[in-house]
């Protein structure tokens, strides 16, 4: 189960573990998901797959993922241009950078940095975690997103009609 809140919210339960990741320049949005799927729907790289969990509203807006690494994978090393911060949740494998390398199990938290050069390895049953992105370059704009994109005028979108668009904040 994955959730985002906007405001304070208590979590219970019994056996489990997690992760509560905080933005004070963002103010999310009440959903509750999960549970998560076994792969992933997007293809990522080095056979690894991917599942956006909580997407981005806004264009720069954070998000949650879901990453599936498959087994024996010593993948790419690579960089993001901002933090992560994640979750491991099913299988094993480490986390290596240029120096050292870190064991993860499931319930391991972890972060990187952002531009911190970094691979997962994995071990026979791959590595599942839920990694979550500060910012993002995808997302909807005030003149920009499917309700105005998908409004026709004789046949015109919306998004091409200024004059009859709502002001932005």
């Amino acid at each position: 189960m994955y959730f985002s809140a906007a405001e304070a919210v208590t979590v219970g339960g019994q056996n489990g573990a997690g992760i509560v990741v905080t933005q004070l320049v963002h103010t999310g949005r009440f959903l509750i998901g999960g549970p998560i799927e076994s792969k992933g729907c997007f293809p990522y790289i080095d056979g690894g797959t991917t599942s956006l969990l909580i997407a981005p509203t806004r264009v720069g807006d954070p998000c949650l993922h879901a990453l599936y690494m498959p087994p024996n994978v010593n993948q790419t090393m690579h960089s993001h241009p901002s933090d992560r911060i994640g979750i491991i949740i099913k299988g094993g494998g480490q986390c290596c950078d240029q120096k050292t390398c870190y064991n993860l199990i499931p319930g391991t938290l972890f972060h990187i940095s952002s531009d911190h050069q970094h691979r997962f390895v994995t071990y026979a049953q791959g590595l599942d975690l839920v990694v979550f992105h500060p910012d993002s370059d995808l997302g909807f704009r005030d003149r920009n997103h499917p309700m105005l994109s998908r409004t026709l005028v004789n046949n015109i979108r919306a998004t091409d009609l200024p004059k009859i668009q709502t002001p932005s904040k």
